[in-house]
């Protein structure tokens, strides 16, 4: 049977991502649950953890929209089929494979969420759990993950079908593509990763592929090493050894933790998932993707929940994932204009003894198992990866973001190399990048200067503007503000130059230039920097606040944020004002019923914010590792056990006071 790619929709429970938060993600880099220190670590982990951290994802925006109530809705995917195995590529959500299906046995070798519930666990806040999930350019769930990814059909030599993924990621400005296939000869889903940095200056670098695997009692992990590097929910990482202290089974794990293993020189890379019978999944790959990672969400009270938070009943699982380093905390350095590729490889696996035993030994029988059901698979598909690579790709599936071309053309403008891979395309349509294109339409690319002096509208290009709508989109860095230097003065340039100052950390020029904007023409949004700007520099915010307010009283998020810094600030009296002035729809909100405890606990009435608490509401947008909902329980009840709702402890046990 030949294989197939086809288009198709599968309908399940969904909470909508929704809309972007149209304000500008300046304030600060969304953190992980953790940080690590470096004190005795190896230098060479030591070294990537320093290097090419990243402080704000910016100029990406936020999706932070979503709830969490439910309705059936179709997810959009693209179907890799032959007589062997289903693929299954979740087109709008950052290309996730959702659910690779054994047929001959009917088992699902990832863990295939039944319901898409985002929450806060991505670099812009929405994320989802299951299947597996490619992660470019910096520590965390990528940006894209939530997004469309373009798509498109490559016919290799053979006539069998190759499904191409690519995408621009912003923040370090480069190119992806994926292409995936599957084995004519045995059960195996081959995908090849190019990278490439199409700019002349030095870039960090990421990857991590994040496969999730359905837990069972039974369940157990194995890799090749003998050594991990155990980060606990509390900033330790430190070295384990899997030979004496067994942590390869996730179901009996005591609490939340990521395991990397530290991997030595070998010629096939690889991980594998087994249940207790010895079916399962192992994921192998070539250089540079050598590393490998265990995650555990813990048998806790916290872990538990999380896992029923992000799936409900039937979501616990656990993460088997390869990287370019040995820990996630690391950026590698990606020189101007270079590629780096390698190929990874799903395929199912049956041991039927020998994996139950101490480490050492179950890990060599495993080892051969991979080594031959890898050998086993041949090499017409990675072979037909291989030539398809730079052919152009057919009409698309799916669109993408406009940024790999407005970049491109912008480059142009400049006179900067943008070296793109050859077997991607992209497309500057739509109205996220329509003022962008604008903006460049109206450039000479010969002079770097203006044709045009007209103003530009964030969704129409030249043209009038409104004031009262946020811009659809933003950028960042150097080149982009030139080009709006050179542009005619308007509120809206002088406050797109005070967003890049900003996000690049130059908080005296953001706030000359939120100043400029203002002066040209007051809007929210420009008074709305200003304020976040001074809060960042240790100044009174509340001025441009209130202006910030006045001017979009019904922005959810403004009000949200004018709400946290007069808390802070400990300004109760204006805080519950501008709490009672909230509709009801807006005040009963989660963050917005956290504001209202808060509150409540700071002026010491700890009877009424324990009457919220008790009342119960979801904040849906809680971050990983986020303890709040905990800290405000045991503030206003001292001593008394908490819900199992409030609790999202990753630690050991510590639910009851």
């Amino acid at each position: 049977m030949a294989a197939s790619l086809t288009i198709a929709s599968h309908s399940l429970p969904t909470a909508p991502v929704g809309a972007v938060n149209p304000l500008p993600a300046v304030a600060s880099m969304p953190q992980a649950p953790y940080e690590a220190s470096t004190e005795g670590l190896p230098e060479r982990i030591a070294c990537g953890i320093r290097y090419g951290q990243v402080a704000s994802i910016h100029p990406y925006l936020l999706q932070d929209s979503y709830g969490r109530s439910r309705s059936e809705e179709p997810m959009r995917l693209a179907v890799l089929e032959n007589e062997h195995l289903r693929a299954e590529f979740a087109l709008d959500l950052g290309g996730r494979l959702i659910g690779l299906v054994d047929r001959a046995t009917g088992r699902d070798l990832v863990y295939r969420n039944e319901m898409l519930q985002p929450a806060n666990l991505a670099l812009r806040d929405a994320w989802f759990s299951g299947g597996a999930e490619w992660n470019i350019g910096m520590r965390g769930h990528w940006p894209l993950t939530c997004d469309p990814l373009y798509a498109a059909s490559v016919i290799g030599p053979d006539g069998e079908p190759v499904l191409r993924l690519w995408e621009y990621e912003r923040v370090r400005g480069l190119i992806v593509q994926i292409d995936a296939t599957l084995s004519t000869d045995a059960p195996a889903l081959h995908v090849r990763v190019r990278v490439r940095n199409p700019k002349d200056a030095e870039t960090g670098m990421y990857w991590w592929t994040n496969i999730a695997v359905a837990q069972s009692p039974g369940s157990r992990v194995f890799a090749p090493a003998k050594i991990a590097y155990k980060t606990d929910y509390d900033g330790s990482l430190a070295s384990v050894d899997f030979t004496r202290d067994d942590a390869s089974r996730p179901a009996s794990a005591p609490a939340a933790a990521d395991y990397f293993f530290d991997i030595p020189s070998v010629e096939t890379p690889w991980i594998a998932a087994l249940d207790a019978g010895g079916a399962g999944l192992a994921h192998v790959s070539t250089a540079p993707l050598t590393g490998r990672k265990l995650f555990v969400w813990g048998d806790t009270t916290g872990g538990r929940r999380w896992c029923d938070w992000l799936g409900g009943d039937t979501g616990a699982y656990f993460e088997i994932q390869a990287g370019l380093a040995t820990t996630q905390y690391e950026h590698l350095p990606l020189p101007g204009g270079a590629t780096w590729e390698w190929t990874e490889t799903f395929l199912p696996l049956q041991v039927d003894s020998g994996f139950s035993g101490e480490w050492a030994e179950a890990t060599a029988v495993v080892g051969g198992a991979v080594r031959e059901a890898y050998g086993a698979v041949g090499s017409a598909g990675l072979e037909r990866l291989e030539a398809v690579a730079d052919a152009e790709p057919g009409a698309l599936l799916s669109t993408g973001s406009p940024w790999g071309a407005l970049e491109q053309e912008l480059s142009a403008w400049a006179g900067e190399a943008f070296s793109s891979l050859p077997g991607v395309r992209f497309s500057r349509d739509g109205a996220e990048g329509a003022y962008w294109a604008g903006l460049l339409e109206a450039a000479d690319g010969t002079t770097g200067s203006l044709r045009t002096t007209g103003s530009l509208s964030p969704s129409k290009g030249p043209g009038p503007d409104d004031p009262s709508i946020p811009p659809a989109s933003y950028v960042a860095g150097q080149t982009w503000d030139r080009l709006l230097q050179a542009s005619a003065p308007s509120w809206l340039n002088s406050y797109h130059r005070a967003v890049i100052a900003h996000a690049a950390g130059d908080l005296d020029r953001a706030l000359a230039l939120y100043a400029e904007s203002e002066a040209q023409h007051p809007t929210a949004w420009a008074a709305r920097g200003a304020a976040q700007a001074l809060l960042a520099r240790g100044d009174d915010p509340f001025d441009a606040f209130e202006r910030a307010h006045a001017l979009a009283p019904d922005s959810v998020t403004l009000a949200l944020e004018f709400g946290a810094a007069l808390l802070d600030a400990g300004s109760g009296e204006r805080l519950r004002e501008l709490l009672d002035e909230l509709p009801e729809e807006v005040a009963q909100l989660g963050r917005f019923r956290m504001l209202a405890v808060r509150a409540a606990l700071a002026s010491g009435d700890r009877e009424a914010a324990g009457r919220i608490l008790e009342a119960g509401f979801e904040v849906p947008d809680l971050r990983e590792g986020e303890l709040s909902m905990s800290a405000l329980w045991h503030q206003a009840f001292p001593g008394r056990r908490m819900p199992a709702q409030y609790d999202f402890e990753m630690a050991p046990d510590a639910s009851g006071t």
